[in-house]
C-alpha cells in the first residue's frame, strides 16, 4: 500500500518549453510548487478565536460522509465546499484531462451529490452526463442532458463498451478494492482515445516545517485507516498513476497540489482553500469516522469520542501548519 508522494512535477507530467514566457502563479501552481508561506500572524490566540469565528461563517451544507463497512454513505448537505474545494486546486476547471470541445457521453463514477455531473452537464449541453452511486441522493432539478443512476460499479457494469469520451472519478478513497481491475473495467467502457481521470483527497496530513509532532493525531489518523483499509479489503491510500499504468493507459499525467488544513497560510486564497478543507473536515469528522473505529476496530465508544476530541483540537490549531495533498491523474485510452 504505498501513500502519495510530495509534491512536484511528475515524471509522467508534460514540461514546459525552453524559454516560455512565465505567468504570475495561481494559487494552485503556488500550492504545487513548493513551500507553503504561513502567516506568522494566524500564530496568535487572536487570529485562533477569529479563525473559528470564520469557520462558523462558512454556510452549513458542507458534506458529511457517513462510512458502514467501507461502504460511503451520504448524512447531509449539497457538496458545496468540497466541490468548490476541488474546483479551486483545478485554476477553477471541472477537469484537466485534453477531452476537447465537444465530449459526446460522459460517466461521473461515484457521484454522490451529483454536483460535478450537474456543473460538468451546464458546461457541455450536447453531452449526455451520466451519474453513477451507490445512493439515490442526487436531486430532482437536474439539466436535461443529466441523469443519474444507482449502481455499484465494483460490480460488472451495464453500459455499452466503447461508450464514453471522458470516464471522471473522484473522491473514492476507501470504496474500491482492486483499483486496476476498475480501470480496466473503465477501459473497456471508454471510446478509443477517450479519457479516463481520477482526482483523490488525501488523508494523510503532513507539514514541511516541525509543527507537526510524531505523535499528532493526524498521525494516528493515518494508521488507523491503514487498519480500517485492511480489514474491509478497501485501501485509503495508494497510488493512482501506477494503477493507470497497470491498467494499459497512455498519455498520464499527474499533478498534485497541496491544500491546507485551516487559515494558516499568507496567500489569502490558500487561506480560503484552508478554511474550506478544514470545515469539511470538521464536519465530517464523525460520521466518516465513528463506526470504522467501533464496529470494525473493537474501540469504545467513548475511547473513540476522546479520539475525535483531540483530532478536533488539532485540526484548530493555528500553530500547526499541516495540509493534505489532492492528486489529479488523467490518461488516454489507446486507439487501437
Amino acid at each position: 500500500m504505498s501513500s502519495p508522494k510530495s509534491p512536484g512535477k511528475s515524471p509522467r507530467s508534460p514540461q514546459s518549453p525552453p524559454g516560455a514566457v512565465e505567468a504570475a502563479e495561481t494559487p494552485a501552481q503556488q500550492a504545487r510548487d513548493g513551500f507553503i508561506q504561513p502567516d506568522t500572524d494566524s500564530d496568535s490566540a487572536y487570529s485562533l478565536s477569529t479563525d473559528v469565528t470564520d469557520t462558523e461563517s462558512l454556510r452549513s451544507s458542507i458534506l458529511n460522509y457517513k462510512w458502514v463497512h467501507g461502504r460511503r454513505f451520504h448524512a447531509y448537505g449539497d457538496g458545496t465546499y468540497c466541490h468548490e474545494l476541488f474546483r479551486v486546486v483545478l485554476d477553477g476547471k471541472l477537469y484537466e484531462a485534453p477531452i476537447g470541445k465537444n465530449p459526446q457521453n460522459v460517466l461521473d463514477v461515484g457521484c454522490g451529490t451529483g454536483i460535478w455531473a450537474i456543473d460538468m452537464a451546464d458546461l457541455h449541453p450536447s453531452a449526455e452526463v451520466i451519474g453513477v452511486d451507490l445512493s439515490p441522493i442526487q436531486p430532482n432539478f437536474i439539466p436535461p442532458n443529466c441523469r443519474f443512476e444507482v449502481d455499484d460499479i465494483n460490480k460488472e457494469w451495464t453500459f455499452p463498451e466503447n461508450k464514453f469520451d471522458f470516464i471522471h472519478i473522484r473522491y473514492m478513497t476507501g470504496t474500491v478494492p482492486d483499483w486496476t481491475e476498475l480501470l480496466k473495467k473503465a477501459q473497456r467502457h471508454l471510446k478509443p482515445g477517450g479519457w479516463i481521470e481520477h482526482v483523490e483527497l488525501w488523508g494523510d496530513a503532513r507539514a514541511d516545517d516541525d509543527t507537526m509532532s510524531p505523535e499528532s493525531p493526524l498521525k494516528t489518523w493515518v494508521k488507523i485507516f491503514e487498519q480500517v483499509g485492511e480489514k474491509i479489503g478497501n485501501p485509503f491510500f495508494w497510488n493512482p498513476a501506477d494503477e493507470f499504468e497497470k491498467a494499459g493507459l497512455k498519455n498520464i499525467t499527474e499533478k498534485k497540489v497541496k491544500v491546507p488544513i485551516g487559515t494558516w497560510a499568507k496567500d489569502k486564497d490558500l487561506k480560503q482553500w484552508g478554511a474550506w478543507n478544514r470545515q469539511f473536515l470538521l464536519q465530517g469528522l464523525e460520521g466518516f469516522s465513528i463506526r470504522s473505529l467501533t464496529e470494525l476496530l473493537g474501540w469504545e465508544y467513548e475511547k473513540a469520542q476522546v479520539f475525535l476530541v483531540e483530532m478536533r483540537k488539532e485540526l484548530l490549531n493555528p500553530k500547526l501548519h499541516s495540509y493534505v495533498m489532492v492528486t489529479t491523474v488523467y490518461g488516454q485510452k489507446p486507439e487501437a
